[in-house]
């Protein structure tokens, strides 16, 4: 068991200097094109304003929506590199999930996804920073509303665990991960999607390494996605 334990740090340890180091990477990316994106962008909107031909109109839009794709993804690497490393205190986690799916409601462009609330009775406190622990647990949603493609459910359940541990589960019912991609998710730019820049469950692996936890995720055939965090108790 102790042989178990040690490999199992080495293999974290590893896997958080690889993100370090692909976070300083794509931090020096962004920080060189992000002055270059906004003379392109800027000159295509002033060169559509004078220009009439429908064809040349149609090639100007083409050029300022790529622009406006890569500075959304140069925020989002912004996002990763504010990510901070978290200040932990005793709070209540309930608070935070509450607060959290009260924020994705009204970002949702969708009122045909449902998220329901199965919350433990007298929850344990736990060493939390409540700021960077909501925005781990609202990527996680954003990807489980993605994947519902318009209409479905999410789950969330807080229970205790085995060890001196509380779990935090998310199920949704979208379209899942393929087997072969799991190993991928929480690296960065890993991403199913086209207009996304695959940061939100990078952000969240960080931020819940930072709280001593542990996650995991699970996608069955047809069946969905399920992330579990383990968080340990306060003794």
């Amino acid at each position: 068991r102790s042989l178990l334990h040690m490999k199992e740090l080495q293999m974290r340890l590893i896997e958080m200097e690889k993100l370090a180091s692909l976070g300083q990477l794509v931090d020096g990316i962004a920080h060189e094109v992000r002055n270059p994106l906004v003379t392109i962008g800027g000159l295509a909107r002033r060169v559509k304003e004078k220009i009439t031909d429908e064809r040349l109109q149609g090639h100007i839009n083409l050029i300022i929506h790529e622009v406006e794709r890569l500075e959304n993804l140069v925020k989002r690497v912004d996002e990763y590199k504010n990510t901070q490393g978290s200040t932990l205190k005793n709070g209540d986690i309930h608070e935070v999930i509450i607060d959290a799916v009260k924020d994705i409601k009204n970002i949702m462009q969708t009122d045909y996804i449902d998220i329901k609330l199965s919350l433990m009775q007298d929850p344990p406190l736990l060493m939390i920073d409540k700021t960077n622990l909501k925005k781990a647990i609202l990527n996680i949603l954003q990807n489980s509303i993605d994947a519902s493609d318009k209409k479905g459910e999410i789950n969330i359940t807080t229970m205790p665990s085995e060890g001196g541990y509380m779990d935090l589960v998310i199920r949704d019912t979208g379209c899942g991960i393929k087997s072969e991609d799991l190993k991928n998710i929480f690296n960065p730019f890993y991403t199913s999607k086209m207009t996304g820049a695959g940061l939100g469950l990078t952000i969240a692996y960080k931020i819940i390494q930072d709280h001593k936890g542990d996650i995991t995720v699970e996608s069955p055939d047809g069946k969905g996605t399920i992330v579990s965090i383990k968080f340990p108790v306060i003794l």
